[in-house]
Parts: structure tokens; sequence; C-alpha cells
């Protein structure tokens, strides 16, 4: 039975993934500013600790830490103080995973990262694998986080421990993350494409996520950077179909970039208008099996019992 240390459970990932490791019989520790609130959300009885007692605990128990926490990027405008705020959330809190790391290398550190790695773009140039950092071109506010919260785990190799880091895509679910925000102008005839239409989303289903993160758990060998998408990334044009057939509504009203730019600012720049096509190249070579891999059936199937 592995001791498997989750921070940043109160969110949608977090959440779900606690709940899995529960049912896999991990032995779970887990870690937020909030330990009351952890209790209350999970009830089958997990340790709940502060980010201080994590660090006065005996990282000799500890097998693993998983690494999810960090401001939600979608929550506020992106004022130079939130921006600060997203900043060290993640790299605060990595460099004290880091930290329980280098009391115990034998730690495995899975830190959460995001494919904002390789950059934003209007349209399809390519597609990334995980070796393809150095093909992105331009910059951007996430790009350079996304560098910095990267280099900080890697830290964590000086002193023996594999790291593995979590690219991960938009993560699809009925119920959570972007999807609520996404479904909104659908409900009122609003529905459409954002901007040209063209920029590509490299998604993934909440289930396919939660397995990944399971499958790479038990693969100690398969450190680096894994893309955590769906092989079946598609446009903004195709998302927004797909979503409207799903919800049996049009979605023909496109928002013009200049329209979503005034309303979303930075986040809308770097996030809605632009995008990159990723594939799962290190899951995929070492037999991961997807089980969502075609957005419009992934829809379907998502939303199928609330149009019965």
């Amino acid at each position: 039975m592995k001791k498997t240390v989750i921070c940043g459970a109160t969110g949608l990932v977090g959440g779900a993934l606690a709940k899995r490791l529960h049912e896999d019989g991990h032995d779970l520790v887990l870690v937020g500013r909030d330990p009351n609130k952890l209790r209350e959300t999970f009830n089958f009885g997990p340790e709940c600790l502060t980010w201080d007692e994590l660090l006065a605990s005996d990282p000799q128990e500890i097998d693993v830490i998983i690494n999810l926490a960090g401001a939600s990027v979608g929550d506020k405008r992106w004022t130079t103080a939130y921006k600060q705020v997203m900043r060290e959330s993640r790299i605060g809190t990595t460099a004290r995973c880091v930290e329980m790391c280098q009391k115990n290398p034998r730690i495995r550190l899975i830190n959460a990262s995001a494919v904002s790695a390789y950059g934003f773009y209007y349209d399809d140039p390519f597609d990334f694998a995980e070796s393809d950092v150095d093909k992105r071109t331009g910059t951007s506010f996430l790009q350079e986080l996304i560098d910095d919260w990267e280099a900080e785990a890697l830290k964590a190799e000086e002193y023996g421990s594999k790291v593995t880091l979590l690219r991960i895509g938009v993560v699809l679910d009925r119920f959570g993350g972007a999807m609520p925000i996404m479904m909104r102008p659908y409900r009122f005839y609003f529905g459409g494409p954002i901007g040209a239409g063209k920029q590509i989303m490299s998604w993934i289903g909440l289930r396919d996520l939660i397995n990944g993160i399971c499958f790479l758990i038990e693969r100690s060998d398969v450190v680096g950077p894994v893309n955590l998408v769906s092989p079946g990334a598609c446009t903004q044009k195709e998302f927004a179909a797909a979503l409207g057939k799903s919800l049996r509504k049009p979605s023909a009203v496109t928002l013009p970039a200049p329209m979503a730019r005034a309303i979303m600012g930075q986040f809308g720049q770097e996030l809605v208008l632009t995008g990159q096509r990723v594939k799962p190249q290190v899951l995929l070579q070492n037999g991961f099996e997807f089980q969502d891999t075609e957005i419009n059936a992934f829809l379907q199937g998502l939303f199928a019992e609330s149009n019965r």
C-alpha cells in the first residue's frame, strides 16, 4: 500500500483522483490551506494536513507526492497582482514538495504542468510531442510560468528523486472545470466558435486524465514530461459544433476575437483565441489506452443522460 500525498485535492482533478486512489487502496494524505475543509469534503478518513504540517511530518513514510496545487487561471482577471498569485501558488508549493524530496530522495514527485509549455498559435502549425518544446515560437505569460514551474519541480532530481511532469490539456467533464462556462452561451442560443475557430484544442476527458495519472503512479520508469491529452485534438470550430450537437442547441454565433479579448482579457488571448496541437506520445508508447479519442462521440456520451 503506497502512502500517497495529494496537494490540491479540492479541485476537479484532485478531488476525482483522491476518490479513485482511496478506492485503489492508497494510504492518502491530503494537503491544503484548510484541513477541516478537506475532512468535510472527503468523508473516507484520509489524513489531512496544512503545508507546514506536511513539512514537519516524517518524509521517510511517503512514497509519492502528486502536486496539483495552483490558483485557477480562469476564476479572475489577470491583473498584475493575480498573475503573481498564480506564480506563487504553483512555484511556491512545488518548492515545498521538492523540500520533502530532499529529505527523502525515494519519494516520487508527480507534478502538474500544462500544454501551455508548447506556446500558443492561432492555427495548426504542427503537433507537439514531449520532446518538441524547442519547436515553439513566441512567448507568453503562461508559457514562461510553465517553464519556471517545471524547472522548480525538476530540482528534485538533483537529490535523486524521480520526477514526472503532467502536461495537462483542457480537462472536459460535465460538472466541473471549464465545461459549465463553455456551455453557458449555448443555453441561451448564442453558442458557437470563438475567433477564427482554427485554433487547436488539445483536450482530455476527466476519466482518461485520472486513469492516466494512476497509470503513471504505477510506472516509476516513466519520468520527465508526459502529455495528458486525448489523441483526438480538434479545432475550436469543431468543438463548438460538437458541443452544440450534444446539447441540442445551435452553434452558429461566432464571438469575434476583439470582443473575446475585451471580455476575457489576457486569459482569452492566451487560452481561448490560441491553442496548440499536442499528442500523448509517451503514454501511447508505454501502452496506455485512451477511452475518449473523438470529440463528437465524447460529448455525445457526456450529455446523453441529460438529453433523455
